[in-house]
């Protein structure tokens, strides 16, 4: 079990993650862990530098930022630590890091023969063909619009276009 992506949704107040086991993308809710730390003489806790401080913790995040207004006065810990990061921390500390699936794409245009290749800036000419490689499947997809002189070509039947796929082995 390892997780992929999270996101905090502020209208369910939940923490939205998703987790890849056994190849299959799973999403699981956590709550927020809503709790900072400050100065305090009697306090139980102790920060990194071996002082004293007392925890708060709080069950919403309406709260939570109460209570954050009302020990301003104190030097506070972790009150601006996101909560993602705190449930990453809290559920993941000690999991492998997901095997992240990327994809490669590349765009090609049509040349001009007095300007050339259009730039992303100044993006001039027709898109002709897009390639994308995804990493898990190791299949490169090839979508490309055929030129006049293709066209030209006749492909039998009632075909309009050619499909590609590759995989690499």
């Amino acid at each position: 079990m390892s997780y992929v992506d999270a996101i905090y949704n502020s209208d369910t107040d939940k923490i939205q993650l998703c987790e890849r086991v056994d190849g299959k993308r799973v999403l699981i809710e956590h709550k927020p862990k809503y709790e900072f730390f400050y100065d305090d003489v009697r306090g139980a806790y102790k920060n990194i530098y071996g002082e004293p401080v007392t925890r708060i913790t709080a069950k919403s995040k309406r709260e939570f930022q109460r209570e954050v207004a009302i020990h301003s006065a104190h030097k506070l810990y972790e009150s601006d630590i996101n909560v993602i990061n705190k449930c990453l921390e809290e559920h993941y500390k000690d999991k492998d890091s997901p095997q992240l699936h990327t994809a490669f794409f590349d765009i090609e245009t049509d040349f001009h023969p007095d300007k050339g290749f259009s730039s992303p800036s100044d993006p001039f000419n027709k898109v002709t063909a897009i390639a994308i490689y995804l990493d898990w499947t190791k299949q490169l997809i090839c979508l490309a619009i055929p030129c006049a002189m293709l066209l030209s070509i006749p492909l039998g039947g009632s075909a309009k276009h050619i499909n590609c796929l590759f995989q690499s082995k």
